[in-house]
Formats: C-alpha cells, structure tokens, sequence
C-alpha cells in the first residue's frame, strides 16, 4: 500500500533528513516549509507561513490524504527575555503550537476514517528542563506539544492512528548555529555519549514511528538526547 507522509519545515536540517529517510521508505513525501528547498527529498513541495491559520487551511487541503504527519517546523527567537516582545511570543506560539494543532486537527479525521495513521510531533529536551537559554517560549510551546500529542493518542487510538512526540537534544543544525564554543564544550561535557547528534538520527526514529512495527507506540515521548537529560 502506497501511503503519503506531510513533513513540515522540511526545507533543511531534521525535516530535509526526515523528508529522505521516509522517502527510502517508500513514502510519497510532502514537503512543506517557508523557505523554498534546496533538495530533492520530498516529492511535492508546498510553500506555506504556518504563522497563518489560513495557510494551515491551505496546507491541509492541498495536501490531501496523508498517512503520516510530522510536525518538525518550529522557530526560535534567540534574544534575552527582557527583549522578548509581545510580538515575538504570539509568532512563536503561532508557529509551534497553533499551526501544529490545526495540521492535526484538519488530517486526523481522515486517518481515522481510514484506519490508519502516525502522527509525529518534534518537542525538545528543552519541554522536560525549561532550556538552558533564552528560550523560555520556545520551550513552553514544546511542552505544550506533548500534552497534545498525548490528547490525540488518548482520543484517537481506538480507530489506529497513533500520536508520538520525539524530545531531541543538542543536534547539529541551524537551530544551534547560535551556539558559542563555550557552550558547546559545556553541553558535550553533560552528555554521556560525549557528542551532539546528527539530524538523520532524529529521522532514523521518526521512520521507526511511522512505520507498522510501531503500531502499539502511542501517547509517547521518546527522548534523543545521548543520555544528557533522562526521564
């Protein structure tokens, strides 16, 4: 059976190596994302602000029957807290929680009508320790997401769609460009593997979930940190 995959913030780092890893998989992949790709890992490409409930609409039917939904898109302002506007709170809140929940709200329905479904939300260790920067709503909204992705498990696991969150660590990308040497030494120092982790790792375990031996994994959190935070 020929089953579709919907990746936000799918233009690079976690969400293009997702976009690759559920390809290999066999999956039609959708890719979705603000900024325009640089690769070819998806098989459609949807340009989209996920900070407008609109576009969410939009994406939602023009993506048509999806299988599996991965939630990867999320922004960080790095600024100190008392920089931290008012302006910069509702955009974040926009992006990493509003628009996840109307993603999953539109596409549930008919994975439940079908029978099937995965969907996969990317938290963060930060939603277990509240970060280690000036990251507080960045944070708060990665919480916010594995109460909802336990609500959906909660409500929609009779029907076989399961519901997952995935808590990475300090993994090398973008996001963790603004990263100072010091910092970097300090948070390597606290992880027991000794290093940070590489996006294909975030999406070797997103493959995993998406897949059918993962068919009794739901309501999870499942932490990727390299053992720096255990839970």
């Amino acid at each position: 059976m020929s089953r579709t995959a919907l990746v936000t913030g799918s233009a690079r780092g976690m969400g293009a190596a997702i976009c690759r890893a559920l390809r290999q998989d066999g999956l039609r992949v959708i890719g979705a994302d603000i900024i325009g790709h640089e690769h070819d890992d998806s098989d459609v490409y949807i340009e989209i602000d996920l900070s407008d409930p609109a576009e969410c609409e939009r994406l939602v039917a023009e993506a048509g029957e999806v299988d599996v939904l991965v939630n990867n898109a999320a922004i960080f302002f790095h600024k100190p807290i008392p920089e931290f506007t008012v302006d910069d709170f509702d955009y974040t809140i926009a992006v990493n929680l509003r628009a996840n929940f109307l993603i999953c709200r539109g596409l549930v329905e008919g994975m439940k009508e079908r029978g099937w479904g995965r969907i996969i939300n990317i938290s963060s260790v930060g939603a277990r320790t509240g970060g280690v920067s000036d990251s507080a709503v960045y944070n708060a909204t990665k919480a916010a997401m594995i109460s909802l992705t336990k609500n959906f498990a909660r409500n929609y696991g009779p029907y076989g769609v399961t519901s997952n969150a995935i808590a990475p660590g300090f993994v090398e990308g973008f996001m963790t460009s603004h990263v100072t040497d010091a910092d970097r030494a300090l948070y390597l120092s606290q992880i027991p593997v000794g290093r940070s982790s590489q996006p294909v790792e975030i999406a070797n375990l997103v493959s995993f979930l998406a897949g059918d031996g993962a068919s009794f994994v739901t309501g999870a959190t499942i932490d990727i940190n390299g053992g720096w935070v255990m839970t």
